[in-house]
């Protein structure tokens, strides 16, 4: 791990509403019971789709997220 993924991890224990990400993601998180990004990740990924609240759009800015931040290893 390199020190900018390590610098990183502290996002996954911040709140989602204080991350830059957009208000329908926030909102949908919410709706889903998440509050940090670390919620979404220890969930069980096959089961997401099944949520009411859930769409291919609110999953695809997660993992842009993750992978900006050099964080998408963590859902291997």
């Amino acid at each position: 791990m390199d020190h900018s993924t390590e610098s990183n991890i502290f996002l996954l224990n911040l709140p989602i509403a204080e991350l830059p990400l957009t208000e329908s993601f926030k909102l949908r998180s919410k709706l889903m019971g998440f509050f940090t990004l670390n919620d979404i990740l220890i969930a069980d990924q096959k089961a997401l789709h099944i949520n009411n609240d859930y769409s291919e759009r609110w999953y695809f800015e997660f993992i842009d997220f993750l992978q900006r931040k050099e964080l998408i290893y963590l859902l291997g």
